[in-house]
């Protein structure tokens, strides 16, 4: 293992993510070998022998835990959008409850999986933006603007992978400022904490290329338009796949080409069991996914040519 100064990286998530967490953790220290991390878990409701059985995917590593209370994170109540919940907002309080001596953090929702060594991601200069980012594959940057009275043209990220300049977004408070804003507008910001984000860094981030955050509508056509060609995967190797949105690769009568990795990383975790009985996931069913990955690919469930 390096004695160099590990890399941070940061997640949000309730108890019944935690297993999911688990995976994702195990897909980045797999693809990022000799590199010391900190991990910097924000939660709810985890508890000590679930910490240590997510600890144990990669105990060579540094883990901080902190608890989110009531008083951190609103309750954003009733939600246009039936799968976002409260726990979205847990990646607000990396401002707060990060390590002192944090200064840049890669934050990762627990719905994805790294298919590339994320060093290659952090290397990305971030030209004095606070956070760097995908742009969202689905979300229309012009309504979005008109609704907020946002000046100028713009584009609308997906923060489920930020690379944040913590230092900076501590000088400005600017998650608290989204915590704030989230609580004020409550319905009127459908994606919560990510339209608050949004605005609050409108024409201020780092746009990355898509393959750091390949998003469900940027290969599965599902009724409606075809997302511009700037929102769509290109030539470089796909780094992470975000399986957003309701369809989930542990759900069993979902698709996502790469529903197989999620699998293939949570077998290098305690919970491999635990999930596959609670979602009647056989070994036949995952294997079948694989195998159905192999006939067809991404490729040919989108083309993106």
């Amino acid at each position: 293992m390096s004695s160099a100064r590990p890399i941070d990286i940061g997640f949000g998530f309730d108890a019944n993510y935690a297993p999911h967490t688990a995976s994702v953790l195990a897909s980045l220290v797999r693809h990022a070998r000799g590199q010391r991390f900190r991990f910097t878990l924000l939660h709810a409701g985890v508890d000590r022998e679930t910490r240590a059985k997510i600890e144990a995917v990669a105990p060579q590593h540094d883990y901080h835990w902190c608890e989110i209370q009531d008083a951190d994170v609103p309750d954003i109540g009733d939600k246009r959008i039936s799968h976002i919940s409260r726990a979205t907002l847990f990646r607000l309080g990396l401002e707060k409850y990060a390590p002192a001596d944090c200064e840049r953090i890669l934050y990762l929702d627990s719905d994805i999986s790294v298919l590339r060594d994320v060093r290659d991601l952090l290397a990305i200069d971030l030209e004095g933006h606070p956070v760097g980012a995908v742009i969202d594959a689905y979300l229309d940057p012009a309504e979005f603007a008109k609704q907020w009275k946002l000046e100028g043209e713009g584009a609308y990220f997906n923060a489920g992978v930020m690379v944040i300049d913590l230092a900076k977004v501590r000088a400005e408070k600017l998650f608290a400022r989204a915590i704030d804003l989230v609580g004020a507008q409550g319905i009127d910001m459908p994606y919560s904490d990510q339209d608050a984000l949004n605005a609050l860094f409108w024409r201020r981030w780092k746009r990355f290329d898509p393959a750091w955050n390949i998003q469900r509508h940027m290969i599965i056509p599902e009724g409606w338009r075809r997302p511009p060609a700037d929102r769509l995967p290109g030539a470089e190797r796909p780094g992470i796949v975000h399986f957003m949105g309701p369809a989930k690769p542990w759900m069993p009568e979902t698709w996502h080409p790469w529903s197989w990795a999620y699998w293939e990383n949570l077998q290098r975790t305690p919970f491999l069991q635990e999930v596959a009985k609670k979602f009647g996931m056989s070994a036949y069913k995952r294997f079948r996914l694989h195998l159905r990955w192999l006939r067809r690919g991404p490729g040919r469930s989108f083309d993106i040519a």
